[in-house]
């Protein structure tokens, strides 16, 4: 069994998962993990499969038969070595503005730090009159880094904006 990437982005319509799901399920794949979503009336969609070897190909080109459905496949080289990494949880609240993920991600970058999972929304916020912007992210970071270092960067750019940092047990 080989892990799989699948990345699908198209317009949204009933029966997307149950479609790729069912080729997974054909080719005798397990779906391990998914991050799905409408957005924009858009489906989106990043999946985790493992696929016997010889049936990458006949699941990569019934998904890219799907002529609603924009798919990227990428098989896993095993080429990486897992080091040591510390995972912490990072919520992000404030007026929303362009640029606080820009902000946010090059001040991560800055400490070594790699995005794991982010999640991010505006939504009306009647008592300021405006948007507040929302976002949780995980990031890891090598065992041996000083996570004081995350907390100083974003503190630095989080002059209207409430940072929580909580290490991940």
């Amino acid at each position: 069994m080989q892990n799989v990437i699948i990345t699908l982005v198209g317009k949204d319509r009933p029966g997307i998962v149950e479609t790729v799901a069912t080729f997974v399920f054909e080719a005798n794949g397990n779906w391990l993990s998914s991050s799905l979503s409408k957005m924009a009336g858009q489906f989106a969609g990043i999946v985790q499969v493992q696929l016997p070897t010889d049936k990458i190909t006949e699941v990569e080109d019934k998904i890219e038969q799907l002529e609603f459905l924009q798919c990227l496949i990428k098989v896993d080289d095993n080429d990486t070595t897992e080091q040591a990494l510390k995972y912490f949880n990072i919520d992000i609240m404030g007026n929303d503005k362009p640029g606080i993920i820009q902000e946010v991600s090059a001040a991560l970058a800055q400490v070594g730090a790699s995005v794991v999972k982010l999640q991010s929304s505006c939504e009306p916020a009647p008592n300021w009159g405006g948007d507040l912007f929302k976002a949780h992210i995980v990031v890891a970071i090598d065992e041996h880094t000083d996570s004081d270092h995350i907390s100083d960067r974003l503190e630095a750019i989080a002059n209207d904006l409430v940072v929580e940092l909580d290490l991940v047990h």
